[in-house]
């Protein structure tokens, strides 16, 4: 039984509907997926705190990121951007 519910950002389902590599794909879903085992998936990924913000972190697959915030009270994770290095950190 999931810990922590998931809530994607609707431009985090547009991501994912216009990638067109679908091995990509499901490596995303597959991250975000475990994410509902926080904080045990922390230890199975990439995952830093990001300096600057209160509960926000970063998911690395590759060249791309997972940006999103904790909630431990409601138990939610918020997935707010999902993109490449270079332009995730710019919003």
């Amino acid at each position: 039984m999931p810990e922590y519910r998931i809530i994607a950002h609707k431009r985090v389902f547009k991501f994912l509907q216009d990638l067109k590599d679908e091995n990509l794909k499901n490596k995303f879903k597959e991250a975000i997926l475990e994410l509902e085992n926080y904080p045990i998936a922390l230890r199975r990924f990439d995952v830093e705190k990001l300096e600057g913000l209160e509960r926000s972190y970063r998911l690395r697959i590759g060249e791309y990121r997972i940006i999103f915030t904790v909630d431990k009270r409601e138990k939610t994770i918020f997935i707010t951007h999902i993109g490449k290095r270079e332009s995730i950190y710019e919003k």
